[in-house]
């Protein structure tokens, strides 16, 4: 029977900003890479899931792997190692716009997803990536980051596992061509 005495409501506020900044953060760990701010290897699968069963297509997969990160953690450590991952990161995260997403799938491996894309495209893309990786080497001269990249698109009723296996064994191919070159030149300068 107080509807009309508002002397007797108490009203009692809680800040849950903290809580729902921590609930955004675990939820963006869920799906994102810590070290290189690009999309983890779980997102990658779903997001190839999900693309398979709704499309768009063609789907064009570009695989990425760091060239020399065994060597930059065993000769200076592994803070040189996570600098390299890290600018990786970078010059993936500066190219790739939604609809298409990059992605650290494994310790030194990278890749990119891009959906309604065809192969000529995704080569343009390539050629971008490895530009960008030579503006970046300007700005960061002690360790010099280099990445062999395979590319594949689907076929119509193709899995994009399938594409993924295509782009690997692509970039599987440039990269044995990257460690051969230098080694001829390691035996050049040499002899």
């Amino acid at each position: 029977d107080r509807e009309h005495d508002w002397s007797l409501v108490q009203v009692a506020l809680t800040d849950i900003t903290a809580r729902k900044k921590a609930e955004a953060y675990l939820e963006y760990l869920g799906s994102h890479d810590a070290l290189t701010k690009l999309c983890n290897r779980s997102f990658f699968a779903d997001e190839l899931n999900r693309l398979e069963r709704k499309g768009p297509v063609p789907v064009t997969i570009i695989m990425a792997d760091l060239n020399g990160l065994k060597a930059a953690n065993d000769e200076l450590g592994h803070a040189a190692g996570d600098s390299l991952l890290r600018r990786a990161g970078e010059v993936l995260n500066s190219i790739v716009d939604l609809p298409a997403r990059a992605a650290r799938i494994g310790g030194d491996e990278f890749a990119v997803i891009l959906p309604n894309v065809e192969q000529a495209e995704g080569e343009s893309l390539m050629k971008v990536i490895l530009d960008l990786v030579a503006i970046n080497n300007e700005f960061y001269t002690d360790l010099p980051l280099s990445l062999s990249m395979g590319i594949a698109t689907s076929e119509p009723g193709e899995r994009l596992e399938a594409v993924v296996k295509r782009a690997d064994m692509a970039m599987l191919e440039a990269k044995r061509e990257y460690y051969t070159q230098a080694a001829n030149e390691r035996r050049a300068q040499a002899g």
